[in-house]
C-alpha cells in the first residue's frame, strides 16, 4: 500500500489582500465596496500624484484612514492610492519605517526610525579611514638607511595586524577559560597587561608563559 504523500504546509505571507493604484474617486463613490473587502482590516497604504509616491503610512483601519485623506492637509495632492492588507501587525511599524528610509515621501514629515538597529556607518568609515593610513605610511616610509631594521617576522606580523584591525581596536582571545585582552596600537604594536609587544604572538607568549601563535590560541 503506497504511502499517501504529505502535503507542504502552505507558506502564510505577510500581505493578504491589496489594492494598487486606484483613483481616490474609488473612495469617494464606492466607499462601501472598498470596506465591504477591505473591511477593518490593518496594514500600509500609500498616496501618489501622477504615478509618484507622496506619502506612506499605516493604519488599523485601512479604508477609513485613506479616505480621511479626502479631507486634511493631503486632500489636493494625491490622486491614486494602493492598500496592503496584513496578517500580522507586529513588524509592520518596522516595515513602514523601512519604506519611508529607502523612498523618502515628499509629505511625509517625518522619516522612519529603525528602533534597536545598528547603525553601521562609523564603523566602515573608521575601518576604511585605518586602511587608507596604512596605504599613505607605506607611500611616504622611511627609508631603510634610515630606519631601524626590525625582525623579519615581526615587521610583517604587524603589516598583517594593521591590515586587519583598525587603530585603537581591541582584541580578545580565552585559553582553558581564561580570558585576555590587548589593544593594538598605531604602529602595530600590541599593548598587553600595561606592556608594548612587537607582535600578537609575542602578547600571547607573555600571557601565557610559553611561546605560542597569537592569532590562534
Amino acid at each position: 500500500m503506497k504511502t499517501p504523500k504529505q502535503r507542504r504546509p502552505r507558506r502564510e505571507g505577510l500581505v493578504y489582500g491589496h489594492l494598487e493604484r486606484v483613483s481616490r474617486d474609488l473612495l469617494k463613490d464606492h466607499f462601501g465596496t472598498v470596506q465591504r473587502y477591505v473591511g477593518k482590516g490593518s496594514g500600509i497604504y500609500a498616496l501618489y500624484r501622477k504615478d509618484r509616491l507622496i506619502y506612506v503610512g499605516l493604519a488599523s483601519a485601512l479604508s477609513g484612514r485613506v479616505r480621511a485623506h479626502l479631507r486634511d492637509r493631503h486632500e489636493e495632492s494625491w490622486d491614486q492610492f494602493s492598500i496592503y492588507l496584513t496578517v500580522r501587525d507586529q513588524h509592520i511599524k518596522e516595515l513602514e519605517s523601512l519604506l519611508l528610509r529607502i523612498a523618502r515621501p515628499k509629505s511625509n514629515v517625518q522619516g522612519g526610525k529603525l528602533f534597536g538597529s545598528r547603525d553601521l556607518k562609523n564603523k566602515v568609515q573608521q575601518a576604511i579611514r585605518a586602511q587608507y593610513k596604512q596605504e599613505v605610511a607605506g607611500l611616504f616610509a622611511r627609508s631603510a638607511r634610515g630606519a631601524k631594521a626590525l625582525p623579519k617576522g615581526n615587521k610583517e606580523e604587524k603589516e598583517k595586524v594593521l591590515q586587519l584591525f583598525p587603530e585603537g581596536a581591541r582584541v580578545r582571545a580565552t585559553n582553558h577559560k581564561k580570558s585576555f585582552s590587548a589593544i593594538i596600537r598605531r604602529d602595530g604594536q600590541v599593548r598587553f597587561d600595561g606592556t608594548l609587544y612587537s607582535s600578537l604572538s609575542a602578547a600571547a607568549k607573555a600571557a601565557l608563559g610559553r611561546s605560542v601563535n597569537g592569532w590562534w590560541f
